[in-house]
């Protein structure tokens, strides 16, 4: 029997979809909304699906994987092995090999599928034409995965990554899915509409270690699934049992549902093979959450590859008290540092390894996961993992606490050099200290604006910055995290702080410049997931295009450039979103928080676009609308290719009116690249309606988006500082 705090979570959620802000409600069960972009990020319909948290009672959640964790047979990984799953049914022709936990120890056995086996796979999946809307039936199942086997899920992935509260993951899943749930319910109901359409490719699914049960379970597997689009797990070269396991879970719920079982199927093979599936299957999305690295080698294959990536997580303290040497020390060991908001990076003003060996010298160590449950824990060092570790050239070894893997650091004089390494699951610490003596010194700022910039870490807190924050406004402002979080006097920032089901808008972004390398797009929490594959139908575009006339004078002025019908619908549509969706939002948790869409880092050159002469106008105005129509046009530069024609050359003076646009060849524009060093260079991508993305993803290919908080609730001098930063995107045309 589920706790009784997760009894009735499915009449919880419609109870809130009928009411929320009076929206009607059709005989289907779905949302009628007014706006014509209710799901699109920072939306009107966006900002009122939050707000609604169902209890969850996490001591009883805690307890029961205890239980779970001390009746576990360890034999059962070892006779029911690691398989490939089509239709429910276990495919077993192939070698067998052992598996590993996240430390290097056998934990089971694992059949790798032959060739003949994975074709298999692909034939079954590229050949699905499921229904469209099996939501009822996979919110029951979400339901009782999430209480009654959320000890099995918790405690599995306790015993193959080492994580030790998994329970917070569990609650953020509870709360955070229902506003997904309800940003599907408004995209369903647009596709229904005639207004967009939903493409059903399989979705190939890669899983991350130490959130699957959220990022991969819920939001990459059941928000699909659930609209009717089939998804393709892959395995794992470590840490595959947890997520094998919730996989053979799910199907067993869906055949007791009479769900179509084919909607979910498992492939168990090399990285080889995993290759030659993606090489077949370059239509589909995949969805990652991983390495810079592993994704770059996978979106050359698939090009609607969406990679949630990391980067070294920096916290800035001029000075260090006990209470920031807490935070410092619980943001760098959260997970065994195992958690990508794990603090890579510390910036201070004067350090010495005795500072380091006092403040790590206090950390906690365990011998277990479920030892740090019973004791609430989430930040202490395995023992086990403290044997042979060696740390790589340029890195000095602390001892820690007894027992405990030690620490490598290195402390610079100046910023630590580019291309810090994660070294995933050991503490590394790269310290760099103001060559001047004051971290506040604006030069350093800039100094380290532009670290940040290149290195592009998910979070960044500041502490010690109580009076006026001037650390924190310089960085929020020349920078473009998706997390940036604010200490405040006995209450400091941690890196590792973020509840997107409170506004905390979450993100793990690579460097924008390089974006594409990566991703083919920014990939944030909370968001409908089909919607990264959505596309507008062409004659919702047509009739979008009859309402040029009663955009704004800026506005209009564009849309006549723009020749095709359905290419000018879809201006309007980006038009409409920018003018409701600009502005710092606050948030609904017990920190104060903003978030929203925002301009790129203050400076001469942000953006600088590059049009070709193979480019057509229709593709150059549509990039061009985020910044002539917002207060993102200070930044925007503009470089037009000298055999552009005199047309092309004409039309786009015109349009950017007091913007710099430069005349020259590839090579003078690879000079103004180098020179001006901005925030991101965009090429123009050819405007193909079909192909074109829901507004809100095209915007966040040019602009960043995140939020900012503090550590305080309702902080009113914090939101009077940022409320109106310049940093947030406004509507100015």
């Amino acid at each position: 029997m589920p706790p009784a705090s997760h009894r009735g979570f499915n009449a919880f959620h419609r109870e809130i979809c009928r009411q929320a802000h009076g929206r009607k409600v059709n005989s289907r069960g779905l949302l009628v909304c007014a706006q014509r972009r209710s799901y699109h990020f920072a939306s009107p319909s966006y900002v009122s699906s939050f707000g609604e948290f169902p209890p969850v009672d996490v001591k009883t959640l805690r307890s029961d994987t205890v239980k779970y964790l001390e009746n576990f047979e360890s034999k059962a990984w070892f006779d029911d092995p690691v398989c490939t799953l089509i239709r429910g049914q276990a495919l077993k022709k192939g070698d067998t090999v052992d598996t590993v936990d996240a430390f290097g120890n056998i934990n089971g056995k694992q059949i790798l599928a032959t060739p003949e086996v994975v074709n298999q796979v692909v034939d079954h999946v590229k050949g699905l034409s499921p229904g469209k809307d099996y939501r009822a039936a996979i919110r029951r199942i979400e339901e009782r995965l999430l209480s009654e086997h959320a000890a099995f899920l918790i405690g599995n992935q306790a015993l193959d990554f080492y994580k030790q509260d998994g329970v917070t993951e569990i609650e953020e899943s509870i709360e955070a899915n229902v506003v997904e749930r309800k940003l599907n319910d408004l995209l369903l109901e647009d596709e229904l509409a005639g207004r967009v359409r939903i493409q059903r490719h399989t979705a190939l699914v890669g899983c991350v270690s130490n959130f699957s049960n959220f990022l991969d379970l819920c939001r990459k597997s059941l928000r699909n699934i659930e609209l009717g689009i089939p998804v393709l797990i892959l395995s794992r070269s470590n840490t595959t049992q947890h997520i094998y396991r919730w996989v053979q879970l799910l199907l067993d719920e869906m055949q007791k549902e009479g769900v179509d079982t084919s909607l979910v199927s498992y492939v168990s093979c090399s990285i080889e093979e995993q290759r030659k599936i993606m090489s077949q299957m370059s239509q589909s999305p995949l969805y990652l959450t991983g390495s810079r690295e592993v994704a770059a080698a996978i979106k050359e294959l698939m090009p609607y590859t969406f990679a949630s990536t990391g980067g070294p997580n920096t916290m800035v303290a001029p000075k260090l008290d006990s209470e920031i040497e807490a935070a410092a020390r619980m943001s760098s060991t959260i997970e065994n540092s195992g958690q990508c908001t794990a603090m890579r990076h510390l910036v201070t003003e004067s350090i010495q390894a005795e500072d380091l060996k006092r403040i790590f010298g206090q950390v906690a160590v365990t011998d277990s996961s479920a030892e740090s449950l019973r004791k609430g824990a989430f930040d202490a060092l395995f023992r086990q993992w403290a044997a042979g570790f060696q740390a790589k050239d340029g890195y000095e070894v602390l001892p820690s606490a007894p027992g405990a893997q030690p620490l490598a650091y290195r402390i610079a004089k100046g910023l630590t050099p580019n291309g810090v390494e994660e070294h995933w699951r050991r503490v590394y610490l790269d310290v760099s200290t103001p060559p001047r003596g004051s971290v506040k010194d604006p030069a350093f700022l800039k100094d380290l604006s532009k670290w940040l910039t290149t290195e592009q870490p998910i979070t960044l807190a500041v502490n010690g910055d109580d009076q006026g924050f001037p650390i924190m406004q310089q960085l929020f402002e020349s920078t473009a995290q998706a997390i940036y979080s604010v200490g405040r006097e006995g209450k400091p920032a941690l890196t590792a702080q973020a509840r997107p089901q409170d506004g905390e808008i979450f993100g793990e972004f690579p460097p924008r410049r390089e974006m594409r390398k990566f991703t083919a797009g920014p990939v944030f929490v909370p968001s409908s997931t089909p919607t990264y594959m959505a596309r507008y139908e062409p004659k919702h575009l047509a009739e979008a295009a009859q309402r040029e006339r009663s955009q704004s004078s800026g506005a209009r002025q564009l849309l006549q450039a723009v020749g095709k019908a359905e290419l000018r619908g879809y201006a309007v549509l980006l038009a409409e979103y920018l003018k409701e969706s600009c502005g710092a939002k606050q948030g609904f948790g017990n920190r104060t928080t903003l978030w929203g869409l925002q301009r790129p880092p203050l400076r001469d050159v942000s953006t600088l676009l590059r049009v070709r002469a193979s480019d057509e106008l229709d593709a150059v105005i549509l990039h061009l609308m985020p910044f002539l129509l917002t207060n993102a046009k200070e930044g925007l530069a503009i470089s037009i290719a000298a055999d552009c024609s005199a047309e092309m050359k004409q039309a786009i003076r015109k349009a950017c009116e007091n913007v710099p646009c430069h005349e020259e060849d590839h090579g003078s524009f690879e000079q103004r690249c180098q020179s001006s060093e901005p925030w991101n260079s965009v090429d123009v991508d050819p405007a193909v309606v079909e192909e074109l993305p829901l507004v809100d993803h095209f915007v966040l290919r040019l602009l960043p988006m995140g939020h900012i908080k503090s550590a305080c609730q309702d902080d009113k001098d914090f939101v009077k500082a940022f409320e109106n930063s310049p940093k947030w995107l406004k509507f100015t045309a």
